[in-house]
């Protein structure tokens, strides 16, 4: 290749790879701007290999929802009831390494914890780390005054704070079972019998769906409703 050629053919290789590191430049500050500040640079995302993996190639998302379906088994399982969910915590952490903003985990991991489990401090340490990738979500915060007060036993102040838990459309269910449960002991058996009236009706649950039964039959069959008719006639 005559000189001049090669001088040429060198420099449109050489413009070609500045252009494509400008490019990359470009590409990347953008791709960092529209990701929140935790998704290139995050130590709890780089703790297994599926996770390194999901970083490297953008399917957080994807593995935080694998691992959510995870949970759910283990929570579902018998085997697991038996242990006692001794490793709950771990599970909830693996949704939450994935993708530190699947808030829900963080809600729905830690009412489990508290409500269901009474592991107060592993409760509050999913909580604290919801909050630290998501400092914005005011209702971390709302979660870890319930589980406080429900530590401390506050009755009154945990049942304010679980009747607006009650409100948010994606409140987790054991909010709802937790609530009728304090009503048993905090309100006339009347009072009771028609929350678990109404929640047995309007929940998409089966798990309170069920529960909801029981503890109406429990309450009709102790003889204390001032008016079972009104309970009866609407079941």
């Amino acid at each position: 290749m005559p000189p001049l050629k090669r001088t040429i053919f060198y420099f449109v290789i050489n413009a070609a790879f500045a252009l494509m590191c400008v490019m990359n430049f470009f590409a990347t500050k953008e791709l960092k701007s529209s990701e929140p500040k935790w998704y290139f640079l995050s130590a709890h995302s780089y703790t297994k290999f599926s996770q390194i993996a999901a970083v490297s190639f953008g399917y957080r998302a994807l593995l935080a929802d694998a691992e959510y379906i995870n949970m759910l088994q283990y929570y579902g399982s018998s085997k697991a009831a038996g242990g006692a969910h001794k490793d709950l915590l771990s599970y909830i952490n693996a949704i939450t390494d994935a993708e530190p903003d699947f808030t829900f985990a963080y809600t729905y991991g830690a009412a489990i914890l508290a409500f269901n489990l009474k592991r107060y401090d592993e409760a509050v340490e999913v909580i604290k780390k919801g909050i630290s990738y998501n400092p914005t979500f005011w209702k971390l915060r709302f979660y870890l005054g319930a589980i406080i007060y429900s530590r401390k036993g506050d009755t009154l102040k945990l049942t304010g704070l679980l009747e607006q838990a009650a409100g948010f459309s994606d409140h987790p269910a054991v909010v709802d079972r937790m609530l009728g449960n304090i009503y048993e002991v905090s309100k006339t058996p009347d009072f009771a019998a028609r929350y678990w009236l109404k929640l047995l009706k309007t929940t998409n649950d089966t798990e309170t769906k069920k529960y909801s039964a029981e503890r109406l039959k429990l309450i009709i069959a102790a003889g204390k409703l001032k008016s079972p008719a009104l309970i009866l006639n609407n079941l």
